[in-house]
């Protein structure tokens, strides 16, 4: 349901996160922290549905999930970038499990999510459990 990442990760970093200030922060951060390649953003990684732009490659090594993200926002970014916490390195069994809205619930990031912000989220993990 979360990847990589088990029920005693997400409530500890939901504890260690604390106000929605805090949230948003940790969100800037992670978004900070993206290695993005200077070429990524390409037509052919673009996917489509959310209110600003995003960037997905998703490669299969030692069958375990690559991912790279990228997106025009930050706030996306760094939301994009907790989906890669918990399946970069994920088995497909693994992927095929995730649930973002579980996800996003668990560490109280759900308010960061508009339904513009939801959808174009959801279509990158259906774009991941195709594969």
């Amino acid at each position: 349901m979360y990847g990589i990442l088990s029920e005693s990760d997400l409530l500890a970093l939901r504890e260690q996160l604390g106000s929605r200030e805090n949230r948003m922060r940790y969100l800037v951060q992670l978004a900070k922290q993206a290695e993005i390649p200077d070429d990524f953003r390409t037509s052919g990684r673009e996917v489509f549905g959310c209110e600003a732009r995003v960037w997905v490659q998703a490669d299969w090594r030692d069958d375990r999930l690559a991912l790279t993200v990228d997106s025009e926002s930050r706030v996306v970014l760094g939301l994009l970038m907790v989906i890669r916490q918990a399946l970069h390195g994920a088995s497909a069994e693994q992927v095929s499990g995730y649930s973002l809205d579980d996800h996003f619930d668990a560490l109280g990031l759900a308010d960061f999510v508009t339904s513009s912000r939801r959808n174009g989220l959801r279509n990158v993990i259906a774009k991941l459990q195709e594969r």
